[in-house]
């Protein structure tokens, strides 16, 4: 399982969330005591952390989408390269490795744009909405209330932020396999030829 997550990374099905239900009982039931403005301070920074994990793993993603849509003009305006062109011959085993190295790089790359899409559609944003704040109000203690409110959003959030970046992940390593394959595809096809004559040049001369 490990060399075909190594050959293809991706996140896989998303384990269910055993331990959810117990943690929110868990923050209905706490009490905060004297304490609850120095709770609700800490709540609302956990709350302004999740959803800064959230809106840089959306902002990521939204990038490399933009790079990858951007990348399609440029790889059109390469298959018109005499260079490019010439592995289509398949007549040679660089040609022919440096057109399975460019497909397999092209492959990555849909599968990061995939991947990046994937982290856009998770959806994770729960949020204390106008309605709980208005029932904490009519609560015994509206401080307390609002402070468990809060930390449930944020505990509710949780996994589904973590599977967005899990996507952002995969998208990088993805990214990261899409490059090294196009830049070892044109490199071979680029400079394969070249290296060959000079060696038979060289082999000529040497041997006559």
């Amino acid at each position: 399982m490990k060399i075909l997550d190594f050959i293809w990374p991706h996140v896989g099905k998303v384990p269910p969330d055993e331990t959810l239900t117990g943690e929110l009982e868990s923050i209905a039931a706490a009490s905060w005591g004297e304490n609850t403005a120095t709770f609700l301070d800490e709540a609302r920074r956990l709350r302004d952390v999740e959803t800064g994990r959230k809106n840089a793993v959306e902002t990521k993603s939204q990038i490399y989408l933009a790079a990858l849509l951007a990348l399609i003009p440029i790889l059109v305006s390469l298959t018109e390269n005499a260079t490019l062109k010439g592995i289509m011959a398949f007549d040679t085993w660089y040609r022919i490795v440096g057109f399975v190295l460019f497909i397999l790089g092209l492959a990555y790359g849909i599968g990061a744009f995939v991947s990046s899409f994937r982290a856009l559609t998770v959806r994770a944003f729960h949020r204390v909405d106008v309605g709980e704040i208005v029932n904490s109000g009519t609560r015994e203690d509206p401080l307390a209330d609002l402070t468990k409110e809060i930390l449930k959003s944020v505990r509710q959030d949780r996994q589904n932020v973590n599977h967005k970046v899990s996507y952002v992940i995969v998208t990088h390593q993805l990214l990261f396999r899409m490059a090294l394959l196009l830049l070892l595809a044109l490199g071979l096809i680029t400079f394969a030829s070249p290296a060959s004559d000079l060696f038979e040049a060289v082999k000529s001369a040497l041997c006559g």
